[in-house]
This record gives structure tokens, sequence and C-alpha cells, in this order.
């Protein structure tokens, strides 16, 4: 079995034959998610009712009808793949795919060799988290607990471009776009964080335009200023400083 999560809808695939249209409604389209990102760890059945019912409370009949609903899971997904009673934990056999997590498992790879100078190997490592972050998570869910999941992500994916445009910086003239889109993209995320605006800057100053990199400082000193009333951190005025030098 293998999961992506896009934008709009959560896809499950037994045999190479995509079956999340079958699975009997929401709340069991949420429990393989739960389950999936578990990270390979059982989860007790009473959170997962919890989870599969909020933001309401679970009334009586609740742990009836989630035995229901498991049970018709389980058939849907085989012999391998929901185990346990009071605890459950998803079982997939060795050449299953779980995107989010070899996302997860790539950026991890990427900042290891971003911290080594290993740029290459960062380059390609989070290119591979990327394909996969890009695309959101969780989309066609509104709950609590997807919309943790997808603040989380959200973040990772900040990491992810902020990894990429790193290697990209570092692998030469060939790459350099690939910078200065990581930065705009990261700017656009998150227009007062001052990773993307650094990155950015140098993207410019690499390409030859040191006055694109001046102007970016100067906008995003302008915007710390009217939004928040401070200034840009030390880091930031390091790198304008060894701009104007």
């Amino acid at each position: 079995m293998d999961s992506t999560w896009g934008r709009f809808a959560l896809a499950v695939a037994v045999a190479g034959e995509n079956v999340e249209h079958l699975l009997p409604g929401r709340r069991a389209r949420l429990l393989v998610a739960v389950l999936a990102l578990s990270n390979h760890c059982a989860v007790e059945r009473s959170t997962l009712i919890d989870v599969l019912w909020r933001p309401a409370l679970p009334g009586e009949g609740a742990s009836g009808t989630f035995s229901a609903l498991l049970s018709k899971v389980r058939t849907l997904l085989g012999p391998g793949g929901i185990h346990g009673r009071h605890c459950l934990q998803l079982v997939l056999p060795p050449s299953s795919i779980i995107d989010a997590v070899v996302a997860q498992r790539a950026l991890h790879a990427a900042e290891s060799a971003t911290a080594r100078g290993d740029w290459a190997r960062a380059w390609t490592e989070a290119l591979s988290a990327l394909f996969v972050t890009q695309r959101g998570l969780l989309g066609d869910f509104d709950d609590p607990w997807s919309e943790e999941r997808r603040a989380e992500a959200a973040h990772q994916h900040r990491r992810v471009l902020a990894c990429y445009g790193e290697a990209c910086l570092h692998l030469g003239p060939g790459e350099r776009a690939g910078a200065e889109r990581s930065a705009r993209a990261l700017i656009g995320l998150d227009p007062l964080a001052e990773t993307g605006h650094r990155l950015l800057m140098r993207a410019h100053a690499a390409q030859g335009d040191r006055a694109a990199a001046l102007a970016v400082y100067e906008q995003l000193r302008r915007t710390l200023r009217d939004q928040l009333g401070a200034e840009p951190s030390p880091a930031t005025r390091e790198l304008h400083a060894e701009l104007l030098g």
C-alpha cells in the first residue's frame, strides 16, 4: 500500500490499485491517515476514537461504530493492514511507500548533508523532499488533527526550501536560479521571516546583481519596521554590510 497526500485528497493504493474511494466515509479515510503518520507506532483505540470524532465528543455508541468502521477498513486493506485490538498499528509490506514519511527522512538527510557541506547530497535529498512537501498534506480534511499535521508539514516545507536553496547556491551558476526560486517561495510563505530574504540577497549577489540584493534588504527593513517595529537581525545586517563593502 502507498499513500499520497495532496492539496485535495488522500490517495491509498493496494496492490497497485487505488482504493481510497472504497473507504466508507471521512472517518475511515482519517483512520488510515492517522495510522499511516504514526511513525510505525501503535495508537490506542481510545485515542483514535477521540481523533475521529473531534471536535465533537464521542457518544455512547462511538465504540461500536468504530469497531464496525475498523472491520470494513481492515477488509479493504487486506491481511497486511491494521494489526491489534486495544492498540492499533498499520503494518505494511516492505515495498510500501508513505510519501510523507519518505519526505521527512529525505529532509533529515538533506539537513545532515548541509551541516557537512555535502552540497550535492543536500540538493538531491532536498529535491526529493520538495516533490512531496510542495503538494501540502491532507488537504481534503478539516478536522483539528489534520490541521495540526498541516501546520507541521508547512514548517517542514519551509525547511526543505531553505535547504534546497542553500544547496543550489553552493553548486554554482547552473543552480543559482533554483536558489532564487526557493528564496521567493520562502518569502511568500512568511514575509516576516528573514531566512528567505537572506537567501534571496545572496542569490542576487551570486548572480552579480548587488543592487537587487540591497533592494531586498531595504524592503525587509521597511516591512519589519512597519509591521513589528523591529530591525533586521544581526545576521541579516552583517550580510547587508558585506554587500555594501
